[in-house]
């Protein structure tokens, strides 16, 4: 069903959607077509000690970030290698150390370099084309920034003064911070702010005779946020299946709503938790016995979300547990057009970029390859 809301806005409902472990023609297998690394050593340019980032242009040619040898390797749609345009050093075109890779159509790359703050552009044969500051000095396990459409650099940023500090007492800690998505503008240097509302947090402390440690929370909901690069946001609370489209000043411009029956955390789930701790900890059972009291009553239903080269937005739900991630696609208008299901099980982000999926998987040995899934784009009917 879709109807136009009274500020404007395009609700769009769906009252079922496939279910994750469905078959059928609107649910693809993105099965691997490719997949290469080595485990020998045998041709240095297939081993790779830590994948950070694969990103794939529209001729087939592969890029990879290898963060333990800082180098950016080139491979064609084979696998087969081809150079390396970007090695560790001081000088232009040549990185410190890097977490994550962007590429830019088929003529730019970016890479962040973690180690003097800067995110650097190179050509297809590695020669540096254009540099500048991260506007928000941060770092995580991979990079997260977003280039849009307009060239704009993004990247979230959060500003508060109530957390509990560190150590935290123990016990459980809330805190809240006000959370803004920075952007910086390549043509003029300049950077700006939009506010996207309040984040809240909350941790479990304990303390011991033998030290402190945190316990996780299971199934703790809250909201993801995504870079829409054509404009705006895509914004969803992962405690139910609803995702906003809105722009930069925060006007609602779609809503995608479907039926999905919930799960409810059972007493069995409390149980289970309190067993899984006190089995290796057996003097925190105080502490699992408060945590499991605190579970909310519902399990999240989505994952994340993320979106494609051409725009459009997948939705990741929630899967059991061993289970292969599954993703529900839309326009940017809302209209389904269709389900993926992983047949197998990524070490990093996927990236989606002309028709593929784009990842890293690592074996029982610990050995890490580089894959590509197909991924047939199926227009399906709106609700």
């Amino acid at each position: 069903m879709r109807e136009t809301l009274p500020n404007g806005a395009v609700l769009v409902r769906y009252p079922t959607l496939p279910a994750v472990d469905s078959v059928g023609p609107e649910v693809t297998e993105a099965q691997v077509v490719l997949k290469f690394g080595s485990v020998d050593g045998a041709d240095p340019n297939l081993t790779f000690g830590a994948i950070r980032g694969v990103q794939a242009a529209s001729g087939g040619s592969i890029y990879v970030l290898d963060q333990q040898a800082a180098e950016v390797r080139v491979f064609d749609s084979s696998g087969e290698y081809l150079r390396t345009i970007v090695r560790r050093g001081e000088g232009p075109g040549e990185i410190g150390d890097a977490n994550g890779i962007l590429l830019s159509g088929d003529t730019l790359l970016w890479i962040h370099d973690t180690r003097r703050w800067t995110i650097i552009g190179v050509n297809a044969t590695g020669v540096e084309v254009r540099r500048f500051v991260k506007p928000v000095i941060s770092y995580g396990y991979i990079w997260d920034g977003v280039f849009d459409n307009r060239g704009r650099y993004w990247r979230t940023t959060t500003h508060g003064g109530d957390d509990p500090g560190y150590p935290p007492p123990p016990g459980l800690s809330l805190w809240s911070e006000r959370r803004y998505y920075k952007s910086y503008e390549m043509s003029s240097g300049a950077t700006d702010s939009v506010y996207v509302g309040e984040a809240s947090y909350q941790s479990y402390a304990y303390t011991t005779p033998a030290g402190r440690g945190f316990l996780p929370l299971p199934f703790e909901a809250g909201e993801v946020i995504e870079v829409n690069p054509s404009g705006g946001f895509w914004r969803a609370h992962t405690a139910s299946y609803r995702i906003v489209r809105t722009g930069e000043g925060g006007d609602t411009l779609v809503v995608i709503e479907a039926g999905m029956p919930l799960q409810r955390v059972t007493d069995e789930d409390r149980s289970a938790y309190v067993g899984r701790i006190v089995e290796d900890r057996p003097e925190l059972r105080r502490e699992a016995d408060e945590v499991a009291a605190l579970m909310p009553d519902i399990k999240p239903v989505l994952e994340g979300l993320l979106v494609d080269d051409e725009g459009r937005l997948w939705v990741e739900r929630v899967t059991p547990k061993d289970e292969p991630a599954f993703y529900d696609r839309y326009s940017e208008t809302g209209e389904y057009v269709g389900s993926v299901r992983l047949a197998f099980e990524p070490a990093g982000p996927i990236r989606v970029q002309h028709g593929n999926i784009y990842t890293w998987v690592v074996d029982e040995l610990a050995v890490e390859y580089v894959v590509k899934a197909s991924v047939s784009l199926r227009a399906k009917p709106s609700g």
